[in-house]
């Protein structure tokens, strides 16, 4: 048995870890940790924080020796085979991140790849697992199953997808409820505001839980967990989500959730709720339908796939549908959405300089470490997903008349591997096994579709026509967006106010801003000989429309000069790049 007793220190942002074990018959004791988490993936080095790691039995006290940067070791000799030996570290918490642990005086939360070290035998197998929490004045919440004062699991990988949420006994800044929802109890933990509205937002959540758990078992309507916890921290400017296979842990600004007396939902609410419907899908798209590569996790190194535009481009195109499915958020709203994903995924040159396949597979070191050229060379495997999504789905659609269609088939395909998934079974979807599996499950074969979605570098103009297409079959049109800033839509300038500032966001190399040498970071301190302020750039790019103009602009400490030419048509390509909106069909043909 590995036997965990965590003692928060709120005031040091600290977890002090004790393990309790049996010391191995022969050959010492290895143990290790995760360098990153599932959901997430890039390297999180989380051995970073953990100071000495240590062993204690009947005798004094041993050092581990480290052998690898998230690996110890205590020799045989330390400690004689089949004695009891309790191993104690502490990992420094203060991130208020998704992927991280955190502790303070007022709540805490633990992303478990973040705190746990382990045998690494325990990989392997099953054993039996609990963790105990010496913790006066906090109550503790997770989703797993609890025993006499201990939460308890028989596999390494439910430990580490299992988070905690610490909140404070006297209940000070914290929500915590449940809601119900095909049977299923939902706690939900909130912390980081004092006033919220938990009736409205207990009922649009079930409204959620219920239309998505439908959406994968239409007939039964059960959930393949038996609860969930809901772990939300409010924050000014947070934001984020991460999927466990019972849960997820969110950020959000607390401006954008209801506070108790407030009759109508603040104007941004509707983010919050496509976020939790984008992570509560997770519960069956990743978290139980996952690559092959990832069954089971190795959270010792990278796990390389090229199929993650699946597991989050669908999800990604699903997540606004099924918000407004569930009634929580309007059909204008629900549009909204779908213009963010449209325009961030065709706004960026790199779009089309990446395949999704390519995306996909260098997650690890492109899509979490951008960098200024990151717009020209990349795109995100979520965005271009989930438009690679809409045409697949407008194909299946179009091609079994009606008949099928991507909800249909990724139900079927849950249902028909979910008691694999339950006993540990099943084997994942191999790398580039999507085709195959349609195939099966619709009768209907879109290989060759696939091939041009996901591997090859497509032109603008296959494209182009595709997403019309798929459009136009959801009853939809992209149309230009003139209420885009000024700046960019006549120069190609992208702006961003830092303290008071004027800086360049990303400039497509095709623009006049380009052509101006403006940069990605540069300042703009003048336009035309007149200073530029945040309320001022949008204006003085139209006053200088058909003629050109010199940019004054920083770039560091050293002071640049650029011409601006906006004497010459646009070209094509750039306004390719322009912000589209999405207009109903029927709301077009009563205008006209």
């Amino acid at each position: 048995m590995l036997s965990y007793t965590i003692f928060p220190e709120p005031h040091h942002h600290t977890y002090r870890v004790r393990l309790a074990l049996t010391m191995p018959a022969e050959g010492g004791l290895t143990l290790v940790m995760p360098v990153w988490t599932p959901g997430s993936y890039v390297l999180r080095e989380y051995a970073g924080r953990i100071g000495a790691v240590t062993a204690r039995g009947d005798g004094p006290e041993v050092r581990l020796r480290q052998t690898a940067k998230a690996e110890w070791v205590l020799d045989a000799g330390s400690f004689p085979a089949g004695s009891p030996v309790e191993i104690r570290w502490e990992a420094f918490a203060y991130s208020v991140g998704i992927h991280d642990a955190f502790i303070d005086s007022d709540r805490g939360v633990i992303n478990p790849p973040a705190l746990f070290i382990y045998p690494k035998t325990a990989l392997d197998g099953t054993l039996p697992i609990e963790v105990r929490f010496r913790a006066p004045g906090w109550q503790v919440h997770c989703a797993l199953p609890e025993t006499d004062g201990a939460w308890v699991t028989d596999t390494i990988d439910e430990l580490l997808d299992s988070p905690y949420a610490l909140t404070r006994e006297d209940g000070r800044g914290a929500h915590v409820f449940t809601v119900e929802a095909c049977g299923a109890p939902h706690e939900i933990v909130i912390t980081g505001v004092e006033s919220l509205d938990p009736r409205r937002i207990s009922e649009d959540l079930r409204r959620i839980f219920e239309t998505e758990i439908a959406f994968w078992d239409p007939r039964g309507r059960k959930a393949p967990f038996e609860r969930y916890l809901l772990i939300l921290h409010l924050g000014p400017g947070l934001y984020g989500g991460l999927e466990h296979a019972a849960g997820t842990m969110l950020l959000e600004d607390p401006a954008n959730l209801p506070a108790e007396c407030e009759t109508e939902a603040p104007k941004n609410y509707h983010d919050f709720l496509v976020l939790v419907a984008h992570e509560y899908f997770h519960v069956w798209l990743v978290k139980r339908l996952k690559p092959s590569r990832f069954l089971p996790y190795d959270l010792s190194e990278e796990g390389y796939t090229r199929d993650l535009w699946i597991f989050e481009g669908i999800t990604s195109h699903f997540e606004s549908l099924l918000a407004r499915r569930a009634g929580v958020i309007t059909e204008k709203e629900c549009r909204l959405h779908m213009e963010r994903r449209m325009n961030n995924a065709l706004g960026r040159e790199g779009f089309y300089e990446m395949t999704l396949a390519e995306s996909s597979f260098c997650a690890w070191t492109k899509l979490y470490r951008p960098t200024a050229s990151t717009p020209y060379t990349q795109i995100s495997y979520y965005t271009k997903g989930a438009l690679a999504s809409l045409i697949l789905d407008e194909e299946l659609r179009e091609r079994s008349g009606g008949a099928e269609s991507l909800e249909k088939f990724l139900s079927d395909w849950f249902l028909s591997v979910r008691d694999e998934i339950a006993a540990r079974r099943w084997k994942g979807l191999p790398d580039h096994g999507l085709g195959d599996l349609i195939l099966r499950f619709t009768g209907v074969d879109v290989t060759e579709l696939l091939r041009d979605l996901i591997d090859k570098e497509q032109p603008k103009s296959f494209w182009s026509l595709r997403i019309k297409k798929a459009l136009e079959a959801a009853g939809l049109r992209a149309e230009p967006d003139d209420s885009a800033p000024a700046a960019f839509r006549l120069a190609g300038l992208r702006t961003d106010v830092k303290n008071g500032r004027v800086t360049a966001g990303y400039i497509p190399s095709c623009s006049p801003a380009y052509g101006a040498g403006i940069f990605a970071g540069d300042e703009i301190i003048a336009i035309d000989g007149e200073r530029v302020t945040p309320d001022s750039v949008n204006r003085q790019i139209e006053r200088a429309r058909g003629r050109v103009v010199t940019v004054h602009r920083f770039r560091g400490a050293k002071l640049l000069t650029g011409m601006l030419d906006l004497t010459s048509p646009l070209p094509d390509d750039f306004l390719d790049q322009l912000p589209k909106k999405l207009v109903p069909i029927e709301d077009q043909k009563s205008e006209a």
